[in-house]
């Protein structure tokens, strides 16, 4: 049986998270164990696989983020102490975190390999903060031995910021649990809509990268042609009030409806017709498989297209595209192709058989 040690700051509400989640509960534990490290005991979900076990290791200092990561990790080795076990497979899967390095590198293991969630180029180049922080990250990665990324698109931008080339890479989408999402939809909401318009939803954090500003943008333009429709937007972040003011300056309180944030997004997007999404960049873009499983129209920017995985096409111009759309029936999809491609593809990557 192989070993295999995971690395996560915690499993809290999130997309990282999430998407781990739905790794460890596909796993066959009769090839594979699993032990799954955390620096926080902080975890929202409640569905996690029982023959995962969680490890608990002290949290680095936060200074550490500041460091340059060479200096920081021998800094760190004189005063954290590592688990005294061999691996086959060390994953760092929030590579966000100096801990969630540190420790991924630190372990004795055959193989080291780092999760690729997000286009960091364009991160480094949107997010003033990231950058910093990255530049003291940069020295890490020349560890690991493999990449996997959830999109092409993330693992393109990777390589053009790391010039990492010589380094085995791999395309291994975030899978989509349709049945989790299926039971979900179903849940009662206090919510009511007018059935008459052609309704929209927009899901995730209100932080620049999402381009809730473009899309606000967008309706602005779009009810000058079309009235009857309405957009609600799920979630939260720091540009919540920027974003509010934004929607008042365009006299939009009409059209446009923030919900807030939820554990539950599916019961909202079975109420509706379409789900649009304006990132700068992506991922992968979970949000959208999301919607798609649930028979909704969506509404992509072509610069977005690489990020989804599903041959999902993007829109030249999304307010065209929104103007001209129609209601109609929803079909599900339970998307059993793609997660299948998906659980062939962690085994390769488990087995080295790529």
């Amino acid at each position: 049986m192989k070993k295999i040690a995971i690395f996560v700051e915690d499993l809290s509400l999130g997309g990282i998270q999430r998407s781990l989640i739905n790794i460890l509960n596909v796993i066959d534990y009769s090839k594979y164990s699993i032990d799954l490290y955390m620096t926080r005991n902080n975890i929202f979900y409640n569905d996690l696989n029982d023959n995962v076990n969680i490890c608990y290791l002290k949290p680095t200092l936060y200074i550490f983020k500041f460091i340059n990561f060479d200096l920081a990790k021998r800094i760190a080795s004189l005063y954290y102490k590592i688990p005294d076990i061999e691996y086959d497979i060390s994953i760092d899967f929030n590579t966000y975190q100096f801990s969630c390095s540190y420790y991924a590198l630190s372990v004795k293991a055959k193989r080291y390999i780092s999760w690729i969630h997000n286009d960091i180029k364009e991160e480094a180049l949107s997010n003033k903060k990231y950058n910093i922080l990255h530049r003291f990250m940069l020295s890490k990665y020349k560890y690991f031995d493999e990449y996997v990324g959830v999109s092409e698109g993330a693992i393109e931008s990777f390589k053009q910021m790391h010039k990492l080339y010589n380094k085995k890479y791999y395309c291994i989408q975030n899978l989509i649990n349709t049945k989790d999402i299926f039971d979900k939809s179903k849940e009662k909401v206090d919510l009511k809509i007018d059935k008459n318009k052609y309704n929209l939803i927009s899901v995730g954090r209100l932080i620049y990268q999402k381009g809730f500003d473009i899309l606000i943008e967008d309706m602005h333009e779009l009810i000058k042609e079309r009235e009857d429709v309405h957009l609600y937007i799920l979630g939260d972040g720091e540009d919540k009030d920027k974003l509010i003011k934004q929607i008042k300056y365009n006299e939009l309180d009409d059209f446009i409806t923030m919900l807030g944030s939820t554990s539950n997004p599916f019961k909202y997007e079975m109420m509706m017709d379409g789900f649009v999404l304006e990132s700068r960049y992506e991922g992968q873009g979970m949000a959208i498989l999301e919607a798609y499983s649930l028979g909704l129209d969506i509404f992509i920017p072509k610069r977005i297209e690489k990020y989804n995985g599903y041959n999902i096409k993007g829109c030249n111009n999304i307010v065209n595209s929104i103007k001209n759309a129609k209601k109609h029936k929803k079909k599900l999809d339970d998307l059993s192709n793609y997660n299948s491609n998906i659980i062939e593809n962690l085994n390769k990557l488990f087995e080295d058989s790529f």
